[in-house]
Order: C-alpha cells, then structure tokens, then sequence
C-alpha cells in the first residue's frame, strides 16, 4: 500500500461520511391507469414472479397475464430466499409508492422489479435498443468535498476497479452459457477497500451489456470528484454500484492493487545550483560506503545461503503462499496459543481430529483442528483444497482463517465459536442452556441458509456429509454456523470418522442411497437436515440407538404424526402461532427424510416453505421407519443386514472414495 497524507486524506474524509444504507429507489411511468382488468392480472404476476426468478439459475425472470407484463432480477450473490422476498417486497412497495399508474421500475437492495401495461422488452431488439437513451437511477451518499489530491486518487482507484468489474460481468456469459448472470464482483486494495458490484439482465447480448454498463460508468464518473462512500446507477437493464464497505455476499471474483499515489509521482525541485553540487558529493560519498558495505554483507549471505541449500530443496509449498483471506500460520505460533495443546483447552474430537481453543498473541480466540489421516496425501494438493475452504465465507459457516501443515501433520485454524455445539443444549435444561423456541427456529433457518450457500451459492459445490448437532457451532447470538465443511473432500481417502469405518458419515444423520449404494448428491445433505429439524423442535439429543428394544426419532416422530399426536413430543406451554410454526417444522423434516432423494426438497425449497405460509404436500413414510420391521427387512436384504442394524460398517460398501465438490464456477 502506498503511504503519506494521501492515504490519511482519504481515510479521514470516508468515515465521517454516512455508512452505506440498503438501497431503495422508484421511478413510475407517467400516465395513469385504472384499468381492473391490469389490476387483477398485475395481482397474478406479484403472485407468481417471486418463485419463478428464485427458482431460476440466473434469478431472473419475466412473465406476462392479459395486458400486464413483469420482469425480476434477482442480485446474482442473493440466493433463493432472499430473492423470493425481494420481489415480494418490490410489488408490496410499488403499489405503495406509485398507485394507479400505467408501469413501475422498483430498485431494491437484492433486486430489480419492473412492471407496465405494454411490452417493456421491446426496447430490447436489435432496430430499437438505444444506450444514449438509458439515463440511469443514481443514489449516491450525502456530498461532501474533499481535497483535490485525494480526491483524484480515489477516483482513479474507484474508476479501475469499476471498469474492470464491468468487463468481467459482460466476460461471464461466455463462461456460463446456461445461466448467463452476466454478473461480477470485486475489490481494490484502497485504504479502505473499494467494492464494486456490476450485473445486467441475461436477456442482453454481450454487446448491449457492455453499452449499458458502460453508460452507468460515465454517469458514476461524475460523482467520483467528491468521494463519496457509495454510489449506485441502475436501469431496468443493467445495474453498477461500488462502496467502501461489503455489500455482497463471498469472496470478490476480481481484485486489483490501488494506483500509486498521484503525490509519488510528481514531487517537486526546490534545490538550487549550489545545494545540487553539495548533494551530489554527498552522494558519491554515499554511494562509496554503501559499496563497502554490500560487498561484506554479500559475503556473509552468500555462505548463509549456501548452508541452507539443503533445506531450502524440501521447502513446504505453503510457506510460498500469500493469500489476503488465509493465513499461514507456524508451528510454534499454534504451540503457544493452545499451551501445547493441552487437554484443558481441548475443545472436543471428533471424525476428522481434535478441536482445541488457542488465544494468538494479539488476544484473538481461535479453535485449532489437529486432522488425523493426512498421511500421504499430497501437500500441493491438500494445499490447494485449504484455500478453496478458505474462500467460502458465509455468516452461517464457521470460518476458516488459515492453517500449517507440514509433511503429515496439519492443522486447520478456525474461528472460535463462544457457546460450542448444538449437541450441548439439546435435553439440556441447566441455566442457561435451554433454547427458546424463537432460538430453535433460527437455528434451524441459519442451518438451511449455510446448507444453501455450500450446495448452490459459492464457487465450488459443496456436499458436507456429516450434518450432526456436535457440527452445527452456536455464536454468542446463538446464531448456527456449519462446521468441519469440505473435510471429507480435504483428506479424501484414508481419514477416519466417528463410529464407523466404512460410510463416512454418523449413523442416524446417513440417507439410505448414501449407505447402500454410495450414492452422493446434495440430498444426502437434506437428509441429515431433516433429521437435525426433527431433534431441534423434540428437544432429542440422540436420533438413533442400535438397540432393537430403542425406538428411533424418525420412527416416534411418524407414529405421532400419523395418530395425531405429534404435539405430545413439543413443549406443551407454547402458544398456538408457535405450535402451528413448530409443525411446519417437522411437517418439512418428514419431506427430508423422505426414502427417495427425488422426493425430498431442495434446500432452496425448504427455506422458502420454512418462510412462507403455503400448503405443503404430506409426507410418505420416511426412510428407516421400524413400526413393523418390513420396510427395513426390504431395505437390508439387498446388504446382508438386519432389521435392526441399519448401518453397514464394513469394508463392502466404503464411501470413502467419492468426489465430495464438483469443482465447476457459478
């Protein structure tokens, strides 16, 4: 980072400025109408249109009743839920806003809403589309000016980076020819970062992507003069906005480093003859003891390198790493903070190693993993797998900061996670320890969300295997957030797991396809899920038992369901909205946990039937459901089993070989 008044400039006049707030925008056509027949057919799209642009790969879609015509886009990094919402919350607000009018553009933080009596995607063909005639809709931040100097580095950061944003936004489509988002995001190191967001209707050729963003950039250059901390320019068509804090979920898909400072480049010569001469003797001075000095050191460097030649030919390629997001940590750094590891700061241990808690010499808390089955994989590889974790951030995964690792011995780094794991407050009722139901619901919601972003939201396609209440970690707002993702992709082959070794994975928390026929896809994730929903809303700390005498959670959760009694296994002092959206939620556990994976839920699906007051489908008989032995008889005739041993442990049917993260960009 370059340094001086520059940078202390421009710091100085971005935090008094106001923070970035959620952006909200209108623009309503000119013209009234009061046609019934637009009314009643707009109320069909507003019905309609969420679903279908949440459920599309793009998040966008148009759709058209009588002489009312709709289109929805949805922010390429906003996932089904939020999307859903967004263009609910758009139609709500346009009715608000702009009554009885013939169209309306409604910008919302998450996406774009636009609406009319005529045919809008008209503009788009070739003979009609104009760029010159776009006239974006800028919101901007309160002005404040700035000095000149400072204001000119900023906006030439501020003008790479949206530039070169918007070049990688119209360079998608060609990369993903089958849900085209024609979406990007990215970061310059400015102090402070600059973020920049860029997107345009995937119904654009490249080419009027291009013209349209490129049109918001000259608008946006306008405003750059006075720095201000956001600024954002849409049409119906294409969308720009930067900001000098996070407005976008994951990781920047561009980063770029800032321009040199305008200072650096154009230093002034106040040095008159008779100075100049002085100065050039006392450089040939200098510059003859520096000599004298170089040539000593170079001695003592060159015998120092030739000691470690050795050394330095076995070198761990991750001490070659440097990446802004994942620290590579030392040996001795991991030693000190976890007091070598000691067994009073063990944190617990599961499948994949042992947790403990460490404090770094700057205060900060950390857990550090020791994993257990790295021999012989290898460290290129592995090292490779640890950044691509390192990558996925979400509010609902716990996130990893870095990692050492040499030859066998790894250890992974993570946040520190204040109130432990699910797994302590389920049956629990010591002080302190008991979840209110509106804690149970956000769990459960939070958990849907982290499962989303892993499956459909980050870079790489994420199946975690082992969903479980010891992997679910609670924050200090009892907020969930997903651990130990990606391990089973991580080490691969080799590592061992808890209570079994064979299918990777807990008993109880496996779909059957996963046991039996090593099968995997995102259902087995929705599975676990299912089981989880079920033992957060019954309070049951364990699912399954091996004994033939132990009724299982799924099977107590479907006799009730089935009689009626279901309510006999919730907390009896909960009012009726509660115990109504306390079935919902075990109405969708039973969708989970469903025999085929065909007839369980995405888990963009189960959020939005978690959030939305529909008609939900009745569940069949779930998978490893024992009321009279038969369906498990039929499931465990194929392996050799019996009724009641559900699970497989042998070397037959390991799973430990599959491809856990199909590797393709979104």
């Amino acid at each position: 980072m370059v340094a001086g008044n520059g940078i202390l400039a421009v710091v100085i006049v971005l935090f008094v400025l106001p923070p970035a707030r959620p952006l909200e925008d209108s623009i309503c056509d000119a013209g009234s109408s009061s046609s019934s027949s637009f009314e009643a057919n707009l109320n069909l799209l507003a019905a309609a249109l969420p679903s279908n642009a949440s459920s599309a790969p793009a998040g966008f879609a148009t759709l058209s009743a009588g002489p009312a015509y709709a289109m929805a886009l949805c922010r390429g990094d906003a996932n089904a839920s939020s999307c859903a919402a967004c263009v609910a919350v758009a139609f709500r607000a346009a009715g608000e806003r702009c009554l009885n009018t013939t169209g309306v553009t409604m910008y919302e933080d998450d996406c774009v809403l636009r609406f009319a009596n005529r045919q809008f995607l008209d503009f788009l063909k070739a003979e009609q589309w104009q760029v010159g005639e776009l006239s974006g809709a800028v919101t901007r931040s309160e002005n404040r000016r700035v000095p000149a100097v400072a204001a000119a580095w900023f906006s030439a950061a501020a003008t790479d980076i949206l530039t070169a944003v918007s070049a990688r936004a119209v360079a998608s489509s060609n990369s993903t020819p089958n849900a085209k988002k024609y979406f990007a995001t990215g970061e310059v190191e400015f102090d402070p970062r600059i973020y920049v967001l860029a997107q345009c209707v995937p119904l654009l050729t490249p080419a009027q992507c291009s013209g349209c963003l490129g049109q918001l950039l000259s608008q946006i250059k306008t405003h750059l003069g006075t720095t201000p901390p956001w600024v954002t320019s849409r049409v119906e068509w294409c969308g720009l906005r930067y900001g000098v804090s996070p407005f976008y979920d994951g990781q920047a898909m561009l980063q770029l480093e800032a321009p040199p400072s305008p200072t650096s480049a154009t230093t002034p010569d106040t040095t008159g003859p008779e100075k100049k001469k002085t100065s050039a003797a006392g450089i040939s001075v200098g510059v003859a003891c520096s000599l004298v000095l170089i040539s000593i050191l170079s001695v003592f460097v060159f015998i120092r390198s030739r000691r470690r030649i050795k050394a330095t030919q076995h070198d761990n390629p991750f001490k070659k790493i440097s990446r802004a997001q994942c620290t590579i940590f030392d040996l001795p750094t991991l030693e000190e903070a976890t007091d070598n590891f000691s067994q009073r700061n063990k944190l617990g241990e599961g499948g994949f190693g042992a947790v403990y808690k460490g404090i770094l010499p700057d205060g900060q808390e950390i857990a550090v993993k020791k994993l257990v089955g790295t021999a012989g994989h290898g460290l290129h590889q592995l090292h490779n797998e640890v950044l691509l974790l390192a990558e996925l951030q979400h509010k609902n995964l716990v996130r990893l900061h870095g990692f050492y690792s040499h030859r066998d011995d790894t250890l992974l780094v993570y946040e520190y996670i204040k109130n432990g794991s699910l797994d302590n407050f389920l049956s629990n009722t010591r002080d302190g320890h008991t979840l209110a139901w509106e804690q149970q619901y956000n769990i459960i919601l939070g958990i849907a969300k982290g499962i989303l972003y892993l499956h459909e939201d980050s870079s790489m396609r994420i199946i975690h295997r082992d969903l479980k209440p010891n992997n679910i970690l609670l924050d200090e707002d009892m907020d969930p957030k997903i651990a130990d993702f990606g391990l089973a992709r991580l080490l691969g082959e080799g590592h061992t797991h808890t209570m079994t070794s064979g299918a990777a994975g807990t008993p109880g928390y496996m779909a059957p396809e996963y046991v039996y026929h090593r099968r995997v896809s995102p259902k087995i994730d929705i599975f676990s899920y299912g089981v989880l929903i079920l033992q957060i809303v019954t309070r049951r700390r364990e699912c399954w038992s091996d004994d033939s005498n132990t009724v299982n959670l799924i099977t107590e959760v479907w006799n009730h369901w089935k009689k009626g009694t279901i309510s006999q296994m919730m907390d009896q002092k909960l009012n009726q909205h509660t115990r109504n959206q306390q079935l919902r939620c075990v109405h969708v556990g039973l969708m989970c946990v469903q025999l085929n994976p065909d007839d369980r839920p995405e888990i963009s699906t189960v959020i939005f039937m978690l959030t939305r007051d529909m008609e939900l489908q009745p569940p069949e008989e779930p998978a490893f459901f024992f009321g009279s032995f038969s369906h498990g008889r039929n499931l465990l005739s194929s392996s050799g089993g019996s009724a009641n041993s559900n699970f497989m442990f042998g070397e037959e049917i390991s799973v430990n070989g599959v491809t856990i993260t199909e590797p393709y960009p979104r």
